[in-house]
């Protein structure tokens, strides 16, 4: 059995403006350091063997200080990346509605198949999801680990684990969700966003 810890990447700045990310490069604010290292502190004795993050930098970033705590290097891996949001990146929900209103409304009548701003469509989003967690459990067989990753993907992540038709897991910065692998293709979700470690942010 593995044991997988997924953190959500500390906070950004966008975060703060309610931006889509996406994959651009954004970094991590002061408060995001400070998630990013009561997450290290919350994970040191629990036993971690590897610690995978994506390859973007609010991700590396946080896997950075994680890693510095429990001595452990960062294995990047580009599957592990937030949704391709396409033109709508750096914008916020507000500015997308008036600059793309068909292309807002299509995609949220089918967002399954409709992919925002020409990204990656919800379903396309799930299959890279299911790749990158099995890719970690296959290369890390029988140890608990961490994994740092992004809102988007995680939520779709969870939802294809615990069957759930549209991916609404609320998801803080700096929360930590625990998997629990029996194989590849035997995982169940034994705690969503523990947050405890942020409590006084």
């Amino acid at each position: 059995m593995s044991e997988i810890y997924v953190v959500r990447h500390g906070q950004t700045q966008w975060n703060q403006e309610r931006r889509y990310q996406g994959q651009r490069d954004i970094p991590l604010s002061d408060a995001g350091r400070v998630q990013a290292e009561r997450a290290a502190r919350y994970l040191s004795d629990v036993g971690i063997r590897f610690l995978v993050s994506s390859d973007l930098l609010r991700a590396r970033d946080t896997a950075a200080i994680i890693g510095e705590r429990l001595q452990l290097p960062v294995l990047c891996c580009s599957l592990w990346r937030e949704r391709d949001y396409g033109r709508w990146e750096g914008l916020t929900r507000e500015e997308i509605q008036i600059r793309y209103p068909d292309e807002w409304q299509n995609y949220r009548a089918n967002p399954q198949l409709t992919a925002p701003g020409g990204g990656e469509t919800l379903a396309q989003l799930e299959s890279r999801a299911i790749r990158a967690m099995r890719w970690v459990i296959g290369h890390y067989r029988g140890c608990s680990g961490v994994v740092v990753s992004h809102g988007a993907l995680l939520r779709t992540l969870l939802a294809w684990i615990t069957h759930q038709e549209k991916p609404r897991f609320h998801l803080d910065n700096g929360g930590i969700t625990v998997v629990k692998a029996h194989g590849l293709d035997h995982l169940v979700v034994t705690s969503i966003n523990e947050t405890s470690h942020l409590a006084d942010l």
